[in-house]
């Protein structure tokens, strides 16, 4: 019959059975973990290779952040529960545990809002506007997370966390006034990306400054201006500023003005309305508006057609305005007209300047 007396005996406080039964409780839990995952995970694998969503490979992913190190801690923390220990030692295991558990507690939510956040404001036909809005979301969302999980697990390893956080708060004011600009640039990005008052791509124009934006910064965005040179603007100036977005244009309204001689006829005169809207009207990427004889200004007979261009490109719009003014210089001198100029006539009085004189 085995001596039994030999379970019996004690070291550093245990006796021989209970880490015995410690060494099983511990080799059984992790042989248990480590097998359930490694068949969860190829469970979900083939799964997610016969579905079209991603909300199973978000759980490949999300189990996969479980990691084998971490197990074997917290599966030794908990088979030497009935062991005893040192204070020391049975603090040092329970400060352990409680950071890895709520390290991996926070990637996990990590990627479950960044996840939500993609699937929220993303899509197969996002635009980069959108990406970037997600982006700049999920930065502001972990910053949050990782916060609150410090004052957790500074809560739990008995540290008091009241006097910590009314301190942080006190601090973060002074903080914020210290980066008012900073912080105002951020929230201005925040806002440019969930209003999107224009997106990369786009020609804007804000304060005399005109280009085509190329980035949107957590801080900055940058433009691409007409000559070639970078334009770096602060975000809370471009959401104080009124913007002008040309790539949300649909069409373009053109306001053209001329003058006749005056000694233009008058039959001639009532006939050019007529005249430039059929020439308006020939060219389909045009949509003419009105036509009228405006005013009589101090050399000239003024004008004023308005029309639409049926496109929002500028190039396109150059080439239909000047086409629209050959065929008006052409048609007016086919007319036996003339456009007016500068000129002044002067009238003397050759009694009165003599008397004047």
């Amino acid at each position: 019959m085995p001596d039994l007396e030999f379970l019996q005996r004690v070291y550093f406080g245990n006796s021989v059975a209970a880490y015995g039964l410690a060494a099983l409780t511990f080799v059984v839990a992790i042989a248990v973990f480590l097998t359930a995952r490694k068949l969860i995970l190829a469970r979900l694998k083939a799964l997610a290779e016969r579905t079209e969503t991603d909300l199973d490979d978000f759980f490949v992913e999300l189990l996969g952040k479980i990691k084998a190190p971490e197990s074997v801690l917290v599966g030794f923390y908990f088979a030497t529960r009935p062991l005893s220990f040192d204070p020391k030692v049975d603090r040092f295991l329970t400060a352990a545990v409680v950071v890895v558990l709520a390290y991996r507690a926070l990637r996990m939510l990590q990627t479950a809002a960044d996840y939500g956040v993609r699937r929220a404001m993303t899509g197969p036909g996002s635009d980069q506007a959108s990406k970037d809005t997600a982006k700049t979301v999920s930065l502001l969302v972990r910053g949050v997370l990782w916060a609150l999980g410090l004052i957790f697990i500074l809560d739990n390893l008995g540290i008091n966390v009241t006097s910590m956080v009314a301190g942080l708060g006190i601090g973060g004011i002074a903080v914020a006034l210290a980066a008012q600009a900073v912080l105002g640039d951020l929230f201005s990005a925040l806002a440019i990306h969930l209003d999107e008052p224009f997106v990369v791509g786009d020609f804007i124009t804000v304060d005399g400054f005109m280009g085509t934006v190329e980035r949107i910064g957590i801080k900055t965005t940058h433009l691409r201006s007409l000559s070639g040179e970078l334009l770096v603007m602060g975000n809370s100036k471009l959401t104080s500023s009124p913007i002008r977005n040309f790539k949300k244009m649909q069409e373009r309204r053109v306001v053209l003005k001329f003058g006749l001689l005056y000694s233009t006829p008058e039959a001639a005169l009532s006939e050019m309305p007529a005249a430039v809207r059929a020439l308006v009207e020939k060219d389909k990427s045009l949509r003419f508006d009105r036509a009228h004889f405006s005013g009589l200004g101090e050399s000239s007979l003024d004008f004023e057609v308005v029309y639409y261009i049926l496109d929002a490109d500028y190039n396109k719009h150059m080439d239909s305005q000047q086409r629209l003014l050959l065929e008006l210089v052409a048609d007016v001198r086919k007319r036996g007209l003339d456009f007016a100029y500068p000129t002044r006539t002067l009238f003397i009085d050759g009694g009165k300047a003599a008397a004047t004189a």
